[in-house]
């Protein structure tokens, strides 16, 4: 191999190695505090009515907030189940695709280009899936909340 793709290819395998670093770290930690959040959210909602039940709170007579809160933390956990979806599959591909680089840059007979350029499709088709569900989970997450806030306004 020569010198020049030698530390082409060695910069790819650095930046494979990163690449999958990163990813698990932003995914683990981001989706840790939407889920977190929500599922304190939707923890909160069943307390409220189990007190209400009980008699230790007034008796909810317009729970409209406390339902759109509720559907919006499920949401939420929904689509933010999808993203994990979309963003595992994009971060295979892009495995594979430094995989075919890596290939082309050792000169070997096995590097498929169509390939590499099939997979690269995917994985932009992927990334914004999982960027746009991403959005969308973090919205309906802090629509749960200001549905929860304006719920606990109202009652007390």
């Amino acid at each position: 191999m020569k010198k020049k793709n030698e530390y082409e290819y060695n910069k790819w395998v650095s930046h494979l190695n990163n690449t999958k670093e990163r990813t698990n770290y932003a995914i683990r930690r981001m989706d840790l505090l939407i889920i977190s959040i929500s599922g304190a959210g939707i923890y909160i909602i069943f307390e409220t009515i189990r007190e209400a039940k009980t008699g230790e709170i007034p008796l909810i007579e317009d729970a409209w907030f406390l339902t759109a809160s509720g559907i919006a933390f499920l949401i939420t956990i929904l689509v933010n189940f999808a993203s994990q979806i979309t963003g595992y599959f994009a971060n295979s591909y892009e495995e594979e695709y430094i995989q075919e680089e890596l290939l082309r840059l050792e000169g070997k007979k096995s590097w498929n280009k169509k390939r590499q350029k099939e997979v690269d499709g995917k994985i932009d088709k992927l990334n914004l899936a999982t960027d746009i569900l991403n959005g969308a989970s973090i919205l309906a997450m802090l629509i749960g909340l200001l549905f929860l806030a304006v719920f606990n306004y109202y009652l007390f």
